[in-house]
This record gives structure tokens, C-alpha cells and sequence, in this order.
């Protein structure tokens, strides 16, 4: 699944769409061996945590070339922005994308954290996408 596969032109539209849809069908499957971190790995790796992962955590970039952030309400009903995402669902290059937060853990590890916020973007609209980690996510 290269991104210059289907397109000809020079914006490989498409490229973050397929991406997605691949992180979609991955955590749907969940299988539990263990692989590196990347966009691309045909399963899920193990996180340090030692339990299987359920999510490929990732951020995108728009086409100018800026990360894309989602605001959501924390717990306390103030406002916050995050870069990281779940992807949740893809119906064409329509995704629901979870917004994910970056939390301290404990020993100097980070974890990731579910939000209640989900937004629906045009995967069409992005320029390139960064495959963070992969980690189990609690609820999802």
C-alpha cells in the first residue's frame, strides 16, 4: 500500500486516507504479536506496558504543513488541544478520529488517554500522517 500507488499527482491525495483505513482495519483485527512501531506494521505492536495494544496512536499534518490539533473539554469543563488521535471509524475518506491526551505515567513512561471527544475529518484534506505508538488504550 504505497502512497503514489493510485495517484498521479504531485499531492498524493489519497495517501493519509489509505493509511487510516490500513490503523482502521489493524485495531479492528487487534492481533497480539509483537512488532515496532510504524504506520505501516500489519499488526499491532506490544507497548511497554506488557498488555496487547488495541490502538495505533498517530498525528496528522495539514496540507500547509501544520500539525493538526483538536480541542476538547477536560474533566474540570476547561479547554484543551491535542495532537494525538484514535481512529475510530472510516466510511470512504470520512474518519471519526477519538482525540487522544498525553498523560505522565508512572516510572517516566508516558500513556495516552481517551478523551469523550470525537471529531469527524476529510482524511482527503491532510498532507502526511505520524504514526506515534502503539499502546493499549482502556474503553475503546
Amino acid at each position: 500500500m504505497g502512497c503514489n500507488d493510485k495517484h498521479s499527482n504531485s499531492k498524493n491525495v489519497g495517501c493519509v486516507c489509505d493509511v487510516v483505513k490500513f490503523i482502521d482495519e489493524l485495531q479492528s483485527a487487534c492481533d497480539d504479536l509483537t512488532c515496532t512501531s510504524s504506520c505501516l506494521n500489519p499488526m499491532l505492536g506490544m507497548p511497554s506496558s506488557g498488555m496487547r495494544a488495541n490502538t495505533r496512536v498517530f498525528s496528522l499534518y495539514t496540507e500547509d504543513g501544520t500539525l493538526f490539533e483538536a480541542e476538547f473539554l477536560t474533566t474540570n469543563c476547561t479547554r484543551d488541544s491535542s495532537e494525538f488521535f484514535r481512529v475510530e471509524s472510516v466510511d470512504d475518506c470520512c474518519a471519526v478520529l477519538r482525540v487522544l491526551t498525553l498523560q505522565d505515567g508512572s516510572l517516566g513512561m508516558c500513556r495516552f488517554e481517551k478523551t469523550d471527544q470525537c471529531i469527524i475529518v476529510d482524511l482527503n484534506r491532510f498532507l502526511a500522517i505520524a504514526c506515534i505508538e502503539d499502546t493499549f488504550i482502556p474503553g475503546v
